[in-house]
């Protein structure tokens, strides 16, 4: 499995968890809920962020403006939507222009503590991916704790849909 792969399966369970975002009241999807974020809007909303945040970074593009709209300017799930497709279109542009040498090169930036930090470019996307996966959890456990069935996005359903 490579990079691609697990960005694809990613956009995947994004996908389907916008699906099903779409088939809640909003109210729901705006509940504060006591999580790492307020809500499952926001949750989701900082997964959006945190990988464009970085696929700009890894880019040498900027990342000024990415955390300044607030959640809140998010009214539906349509407009969610739309930021989810602009993310996933920057991070595919980026990913189809990734080498193997690429990959393997050692990134650097400034940490929040000031700290210059080095990790491999392939660590960083693997990070994304992570950071992903960890804020679903959270998701999944939230639609657990409201009743609510969580959508399906196994691997083997992603794979299986190709």
């Amino acid at each position: 499995m490579d990079i691609i792969e697990l960005f694809g399966y990613n956009w995947y369970s994004r996908r389907e968890f916008l699906k099903s975002m779409a088939a809640l009241p909003w109210e729901k999807v705006t509940e504060s809920c006591g999580a790492s974020y307020d809500c499952i809007r926001d949750i989701f909303l900082h997964s959006l962020q945190a990988e464009q945040s970085w696929i700009r970074r890894l880019s040498g593009k900027s990342t000024e403006g990415i955390y300044d709209t607030p959640f809140t300017k998010f009214t539906n799930v349509s407009a969610i939507q739309e930021y989810a497709n602009k993310v996933e279109a920057e991070t595919n542009e980026y990913l189809k222009m990734l080498t193997d040498e690429k990959l393997r090169s050692v990134f650097e930036f400034k940490g929040r503590d000031g700290k210059i930090n080095r990790y491999r470019t392939e660590d960083i996307l693997m990070h994304v991916v992570e950071e992903e996966i960890h804020h679903r959890g959270e998701l999944l456990c939230i639609y657990w704790q409201s009743d609510i069935r969580p959508p399906y996005i196994s691997y083997t359903a992603y794979k299986g849909q190709a």
